[in-house]
């Protein structure tokens, strides 16, 4: 193999694969799976929790989490993030572990809140979620300058707005925010976010849409 494959669901956590590599110039393959799909003992035995997205190295080696696939991409590719050394390469890798521990697994909360507690609590679980996200949104308007490090987009940008994308109450969440309101606007009219946001509806409805 020589390109990279990621195994993904359209609009899920898979979009950050395509989104770096995309920037990064690449040429990659995506299959979109079913929830079945991902219980198979062949995708288990590349991500034993059964959630994507996965990303096949050009070896063949697999690599689970998108904050490792992240990672990855950005040692590989450093063009995607500040240079080592700098102080903007610490708050990179800041402001990129928020998004990951903090609001991403509130939205997985929020859309899968039933892997959380009984159905009676969901609504608590639910509220608690936006909670701690908007404590983090509030930060994140503070340092929006247009990007998160300043006039150069980097890889945690890309991640930044597929998380918003995930947001039920889009309306709310840039509310009192406007610097994250222009970022978003910003990172939808970016080529590479249209090419990939385009190329996932294709393949979804090559795939039956699933």
């Amino acid at each position: 193999m020589s390109q990279y494959k990621i195994i993904g669901r359209a609009g899920a956590g898979s979009l950050i694969a395509e989104f770096l590599l995309e920037e990064a110039g690449q040429d990659y393959s995506i299959s979109f799976i079913s929830a079945e799909e991902a219980k198979s003992p062949e995708f288990l035995a590349m991500n034993p929790l059964g959630k994507i997205p996965v990303l096949i190295r050009p070896d063949g080696g697999a690599i689970s989490e998108t904050l490792a696939i992240t990672t990855h991409l950005i040692e590989v590719f450093p063009e995607l993030a500040p240079a080592q050394g700098s102080p903007a390469r610490d708050r990179f890798w800041q402001y990129l572990a928020m998004l990951a521990t903090c609001i991403y697994p509130a939205y997985h909360r929020q859309h899968h809140s039933y892997y959380y507690a009984p159905k009676e609590m969901h609504d608590d679980l639910r509220a608690r979620a936006r909670a701690e996200q908007a404590t983090a949104y509030d930060y994140i308007e503070t340092v929006l300058n247009p990007f998160l490090c300043g006039e150069d987009i980097t890889a945690a940008d890309f991640y930044l707005y597929m998380l918003t994308r995930w947001d039920l109450d889009r309306d709310r969440l840039v509310r009192d925010r406007p610097a994250l309101a222009a970022f978003i606007r910003t990172m939808r009219a970016h080529p590479t976010v249209d090419t990939v946001i385009a190329r996932q509806k294709a393949t979804s409805l090559a795939a039956g849409g699933k």
